[in-house]
């Protein structure tokens, strides 16, 4: 489906049904960085991920005068390929907020990302890298 007939629900509830619960494995931690590996049992082909946050600073360059608050997060997945190769297909999300959003703010945009992600009005662009 092309991008410009979707529709997402604004304020609407996300909920994941079905599958089975992989728990993550803490590998280490920082104060602003947590790395955790899951679904699998070695290291070459267990699925990876990277949490980060950065806090808001001063700055005199932004209008209410500090930098906005980033969280990230970067997952690995590793595949192997008919040559035996490995390689990692990658997603990466990263929101960026002003120190004045609400919570209610924040998951509203989360809610929407979260539909672009996931819903099936979005397939085209995600599976078949259609932009229209």
């Amino acid at each position: 489906m092309s991008i410009n007939a979707a529709s997402v629900l604004k304020d609407g509830t996300i909920a994941v049904t079905g599958g089975v619960a992989t728990p993550m494995t803490s590998l280490g931690s920082t104060l602003n960085e947590n790395s955790v590996v899951f679904d699998g049992s070695s290291l070459l082909d267990r699925s990876s991920g990277l949490f980060t946050i950065k806090a808001p600073s001063k700055t005199s360059t932004s209008p209410n005068g500090y930098t906005q608050a980033r969280n990230q997060m970067v997952l690995r997945f590793p595949k192997t390929l008919a040559s035996g190769d490995v390689v990692y297909n990658t997603a990466r999300v990263q929101l960026s907020f002003d120190v004045e959003t609400t919570s209610a703010e924040k998951e509203t945009i989360r809610g929407l990302v979260s539909q672009m992600i996931s819903d099936d009005d979005f397939d085209g662009y995600w599976n078949d890298q259609v932009v229209l």
